[in-house]
């Protein structure tokens, strides 16, 4: 699967997520577009986004991309928060589609403000 790392993602993340695919908005030369922009564009050359923007759902009808999208949430989007979630990506890439977003958490107090307010808890 092709992969592309949003900024704030940490490229070591890349290391965990054997054999797929993984490039960065940085590297892409993308650093600049955001939310939908950067969805239409991404579209054409990757399979999944993934980003620490929990409002990119609600900004984007996601439904109407070609590309999936992983949002990371994690009260400081650090890499000792985010490396944990490497297995969580894993298992999820295994199962999402194009247009469909999932929400994956390094911190339970998050998970239960996202439920409250009507995110998909996973």
């Amino acid at each position: 699967m092709r992969i592309l790392f949003d900024t704030g993602i940490p490229r070591a993340l890349a290391n965990f997520l054997s054999p797929h695919h993984v490039s960065t908005t940085q590297k892409q030369g993308w650093k600049d577009l955001r939310n939908g922009d950067l969805l239409r564009v991404a579209q054409g050359y990757f399979d999944v986004l993934i980003t620490t923007d929990s409002n990119i759902k609600y900004q984007q009808r996601i439904e109407q991309f070609d590309i999936a999208l992983i949002v990371l949430r994690a009260e400081k989007t650090s890499k000792d928060k985010l490396l944990p979630l490497s297995t969580d990506i894993l298992a999820t890439l295994t199962t999402i589609k194009p247009g469909e977003c999932v929400y994956l958490y390094a911190d339970e107090i998050l998970r239960n403000k996202d439920s409250r307010k009507g995110q998909p808890r996973v």
